[in-house]
């Protein structure tokens, strides 16, 4: 069976491994933070960044590491969306990405892909979400009713801050997500595969 490490194990180990890495390694590690602090400056709101001027800037031997790290930032930003400004914020790092491959012309293809799966997310969740809703609406119509009479004043329920309501909707999304999910580790996986090769 498997140890569980604790927070200061690892970081001891990290260090441990910093302190036997070589000059490459390390200038490779910095690199890759140079790209990842880029990709943070570019997805930032007021973020006026040209990827792709950024990148051409750099030496060769720096392009690599820079991109991964770029390109790794990007990556974690691309999820499925709860929302539109959500959605809004993936698009521009589905953006990014085609900036920095744009050498690439058919990456096209896949953040069109990419994009589309997580309009489709969207799309559904909110389609799940109105059809839970008006189902609790329904059910509920009654209780307001008696509820109404029985005090004298007109009485609405809240449907969405109702916990049964919230539970059934934990439960939608329970066995939505992973279904999306998976797609979107396969299609974003694509990325990770072409700088690792």
């Amino acid at each position: 069976m498997g140890e569980i490490k604790s927070a200061l194990e690892i970081a001891l180990e990290k260090a441990e491994k910093i302190g036997k890495a070589s000059k490459e390694e390390l200038r490779a590690q910095e690199l890759r933070e140079k790209g990842q602090r880029l990709a943070a400056r570019y997805l930032s709101p007021e973020g006026e960044v040209d990827l792709a001027a950024e990148i051409a800037k750099l030496s060769p031997e720096e392009r690599l590491p820079v991109v991964r790290g770029v390109v790794e930032t990007l990556l974690r930003n691309i999820v499925l969306p709860r929302d539109e400004m959500a959605l809004k914020d993936c698009q521009k790092a589905l953006q990014g990405l085609e900036a920095v491959f744009s050498a690439f012309p058919e990456i096209k293809n896949l953040t069109r892909e990419i994009e589309k799966l997580l309009q489709q997310y969207l799309n559904h969740r909110e389609a799940l979400y109105q059809q839970l809703k008006q189902q609790f609406e329904t059910q509920l119509a009654g209780v307001e009713e008696a509820l109404s009479n029985q005090m004298g004043v007109k009485v609405k329920v809240e449907v969405e801050m109702h916990p049964q309501f919230q539970e059934e909707w934990r439960k939608v999304r329970d066995q939505l997500d992973p279904q999306y999910q998976r797609q979107l580790d396969y299609l974003k996986g694509i990325f990770e595969r072409a700088l690792s090769g």
